[in-house]
């Protein structure tokens, strides 16, 4: 499924979601991201919610999940359709846990 989609290597432990060269963690109280999407490094105290759009290009669906804090959109990250919902969920329980 390309750069983006879940694969055999797709893994989520406590503070991290890895796939293909890609991931995302939870790292001194930032989101980071890191690999073939975008990279992004966002203060975890600031998100409120996590959302998930998606546009049509050029006969592709390509995701992205809102980080947002305070009413704006503080980040993007652009992931598989597959594993859209199993990292938003993630994203969310640690919001909650903060």
């Amino acid at each position: 499924m390309g750069i983006f989609g879940k694969d055999s290597a797709f893994k989520i432990t406590e503070n991290e979601i890895t796939w293909k060269q890609n991931s995302i963690k939870i790292e001194n109280g930032y989101i980071v991201s890191a690999g073939l999407i975008n990279i992004v490094r966002i203060p975890l105290r600031h998100v409120e919610t996590v959302s998930i759009s998606s546009s049509g290009i050029k006969d592709a669906i390509l995701p992205e999940l809102n980080i947002i804090g305070k009413g704006t959109v503080l980040g993007t990250l652009k992931v598989g359709i597959d594993i859209k919902d199993e990292i938003q969920d993630w994203l969310l329980g640690k919001i909650e846990t903060q």
